[in-house]
Order: C-alpha cells, then sequence, then structure tokens
C-alpha cells in the first residue's frame, strides 16, 4: 500500500463502546485514518463538507438506524461492512426465517404471525414454540410458550402494551431442546474465525443474560451451515447463531447477527477479533496491495 494514501475509514456508531475502541486502535494500528460518526454526523459527508471516506464500517445498534447509514452511504457511492442488504436481512428475523425455509437452510420450524389468533394458532401446531419479535437483540422480548395457559399468559401482556396490534407480526418458532448451550459461530470476511459455547441453565443463552462462554472446535457441519449463509449474505463481519438440538444432534442456524459484540467473549477464546476485522477492512479499502494475514 502507497504511504501517500492509507485508508479512511468511516466508523458510524450509536455510542463508542469497548468493540469499537478496540476497532479504533486496530485500525490506527494499521495505518488507517478513523473518522467516528454519529447520525447527524453523516450529513458532512452526504452534502459533500466532510471527506469522503474509502470505507464505512457500520456499528449503529438500532437496526432501523443502521439500515439507513448504509443504504444512504451506498448511494453515494461509499462502500460499507456490512452491505445495505445483509444489514436488512439480519436485522428482521421474519425475513431470515423466510430465506432460509426458502433454500432449504436447516432452521427451526418458524411462522409469521400477524394478530393473536394465529400466533395461538400456530403455538397449538407447534406445542412448545418460542415467540419473538422481528427485530431484537440481547434475548429481549422472546417468550417460550408450552400450552394454552402460557399462551394466554403471554396475550394478555401482549394485549396491555399494544392493543392496537402495531408492532406485529412476531415469528412463532419451534422450540429446540439444547444441550445447555448453543454456538456464536463470528465471521470476518468470508470465513468463520472462532466458535464459542454459551452455555447457561436458562433455555435462552444470551451473554447479555449471564450466558458462560468458551470456545470450540469449527466441526464440518458448523462450517458449512455458516458457508450456506455467506453464499446469500456475502462477506462481512457476522455473528452466526447456530443451534445443535439435543438427542438428535441436529444443527441449525438460528438466526444471523449483522453488527455482534466481541468484547467480552474475546478474552476467553483468544480471538483478536478487532484485528481480524481491521485487517478486512484494510483489505477491502485497497485488495490489490494488502494481503490479509492467516487466521488464528
Amino acid at each position: 500500500m502507497k504511504a501517500s494514501h492509507w485508508p479512511h475509514v468511516l466508523l458510524t456508531v450509536t455510542v463508542v463502546r469497548q468493540e469499537e475502541k478496540q476497532l479504533i486502535a486496530a485500525l490506527r494500528e494499521r495505518g488507517c485514518t478513523v473518522t467516528v460518526a454519529k447520525l447527524a454526523d453523516l450529513a458532512g459527508v452526504l452534502n459533500g463538507s466532510a471527506p469522503v471516506p474509502d470505507l464505512a464500517l457500520v456499528r449503529n445498534l438500532a437496526h432501523h438506524e443502521a439500515v439507513e447509514v448504509t443504504r444512504r452511504l451506498a448511494t453515494f457511492g461509499v462502500p460499507t461492512v456490512n452491505s445495505a442488504e445483509a444489514v436488512e436481512l439480519c436485522g428482521d428475523k421474519g425475513q431470515q426465517a423466510l430465506l432460509f425455509g426458502r433454500l432449504g437452510i436447516p432452521h427451526p420450524t418458524s411462522y409469521l404471525a400477524y394478530d393473536l389468533d394465529q400466533v395461538a394458532e400456530r403455538v397449538a401446531e407447534l406445542g412448545s414454540a418460542v415467540i419473538k419479535p422481528v427485530s431484537s437483540s440481547w434475548g429481549r422480548g422472546l417468550a417460550r410458550v408450552t400450552d394454552a395457559a402460557t399462551m394466554e399468559c403471554w396475550a394478555a401482556g401482549r394485549e396491555s402494551v399494544d392493543a392496537a396490534g402495531r408492532h406485529f407480526p412476531v415469528l412463532v418458532q419451534a422450540y429446540v431442546a439444547k444441550p445447555g448451550y448453543d454456538l456464536r459461530v463470528v465471521v470476518v470476511g468470508g470465513e468463520p474465525v472462532v466458535a464459542i459455547e454459551r452455555a447457561s441453565a436458562d433455555w435462552r443463552t444470551n451473554t447479555h443474560l449471564g450466558a458462560t462462554v468458551r470456545r470450540t472446535d469449527l466441526s464440518v457441519p458448523v462450517r458449512r451451515l455458516v458457508a450456506s449463509v455467506l453464499d446469500q449474505l456475502g462477506p462481512g463481519f457476522y455473528g452466526v447463531d447456530v443451534l445443535i438440538e439435543a438427542g438428535t444432534g441436529r444443527h441449525y442456524v438460528l438466526e444471523v447477527n449483522a453488527n455482534p459484540e466481541f468484547a467480552r467473549s474475546a478474552p476467553v477464546h483468544g480471538v483478536d477479533i478487532a484485528g481480524l476485522l481491521a485487517d478486512h477492512v484494510v483489505a477491502r479499502c485497497s485488495p490489490a496491495t494488502y494481503r490479509l494475514p492467516a487466521a488464528a
């Protein structure tokens, strides 16, 4: 890479967390100029009063905000990690379920429901189900429903906060019994770089809800599932959640996150996620003159 033009990376954020601090440091270690921008700061770039970056790394927390940023930057001609299409898909569990079903990617049986009657009908069909908002993170808004009584409780709570039904549809998904953990596979570029087990006594295994993590092998079935997802999303930075069904060992893609966190887990699994992502960003800025180091 010529010293006369080190990459200029725009890091778009809602707030600068530990992940973003690590990314800023890793990018600057590689010679990048890094500009941190909140949503309002984009006006300078889009209106021509601020320097145009070589690439934008999108780390906005809210789905609608991330889609807004990536779509406008893409229209303006600035490449983004991830792509606008990938960000939109990853932020909508309902769209993911539809795509996985159409392509035959193993995924728990899932239905979109647009009112309470449809939710009740699908819960009765599945027997044990998880009801999810189509857009949520950190395990928020998830409910496990096992019979008519628990369905009635869920419906009563739902009506108390959304009497007009504005927050439909929801996803009604077959409950898959796990062996006490699920997997989070971190993808950088076009390759999975690490898999971690997220273990919990609770049926939800989100680290925000107290799950513990440990590194595990990237098995052949997991690699195949991840490859099938990347065929649709393209290269980028993702957290792919994989379920292994207790008793049968069947593997399912649960969902894909386009803005995965890594600051808490990286010290446990020992993979420098920030460094690998910085390498990917620099390679995207100048692929002909920069070679990625081998992944750990």
